[in-house]
């Protein structure tokens, strides 16, 4: 009986110990992908301040992020024709395996308007 009592506290800790790994991992990887829309954005401005006619690219950056998944930045860059004096910049990072049952997959976007002085 005790025996049975000590395998349940264990299985149960044991279970409770990978929910909450899982958990933190998932979270990291959402940090991740907020670094990568940071890292679109400066992209975009650096390419910008290069390039004035530039409009975006998709880059791929799977090589620099921990645990090896591929990763993506799309970047679109569009000026507003009211306003001469600033840019949309539209930024999506995707990180994880692009598969239809891919629960690890992420996903996040950001918009913003930057004053044009390039």
């Amino acid at each position: 009986m005790c025996l049975a009592i000590s395998v349940s506290l264990v299985m149960t800790s044991l279970k409770s110990s990978l929910t909450h790994r899982r958990q933190t991992q998932q979270l990291l990887r959402v940090e991740q992908a907020d670094w990568l829309l940071e890292a679109g954005l400066v992209r975009a401005h650096r390419q910008l301040h290069e390039d004035d006619a530039y409009t975006g690219e998709t880059w791929s950056v799977g090589d620099a992020i921990r645990g090896g998944d591929p990763a993506e930045i799309e970047i679109e860059v569009t000026r507003d024709d009211s306003s001469k004096d600033s840019l949309t910049v539209h930024v999506t990072a995707r990180l994880g395996q692009d598969e239809p049952q891919n629960p690890h997959r992420i996903q996040r976007s950001q918009t913003w308007q930057i004053a044009s002085t390039f």
